[in-house]
């Protein structure tokens, strides 16, 4: 009975982090998350995808616990994709594109899109990655508030 209280009050303070770091997102952000449901795992990648630590399905977004990055980062790195896919315009992203090129040496280790969620997570997390605080990008995601 113990180790199901236990489970219990563990999930109650993840669903507490999990929304505290999703009120600090701009309201436009916090809306399109409206219709889904955030599902923390405990692995370093996803059930049968070990190349993935999150993926958004239809309703569902998935985040694993990487050993690298914190789950707060990594779950603002997948809501950073919806981001991208649903908010930023296409002449946003071709601004976008320009910055990362500029920053990253005209050739990102990743994909513009990957960096814009790596550099999105950081400047939203408690604890920034410096890594991706980098002014001009963080400025960038600032204006899409």
């Amino acid at each position: 009975m113990r180790s199901f209280i236990q489970f219990v009050e563990q999930k109650s303070e993840e669903q507490k982090n999990l929304k505290a770091t999703i009120d600090k997102l701009p309201k436009k952000h916090r809306m399109l998350l409206a219709n889904f449901k955030i599902k923390l795992t405990c692995k370093n990648t996803l059930d049968n995808d070990t190349n993935h630590i999150g993926n958004i399905n239809k309703y569902d977004i998935v985040v694993a616990a990487p050993w690298n990055y914190g789950r707060e980062f990594t779950t603002l790195h997948e809501i950073a994709h919806l981001v991208f896919e649903k908010l930023v315009t296409e002449k946003q992203k071709q601004e976008w594109n320009k910055l990362c090129k500029k920053f990253y040496n005209k050739k990102p280790k990743m994909n513009c899109e990957e960096v814009f969620c790596m550099v999105y997570a950081s400047n939203y997390s408690t604890h920034h990655i410096e890594t991706y605080n980098i002014p001009e990008l963080t400025d960038f995601i600032k204006t899409l508030d």
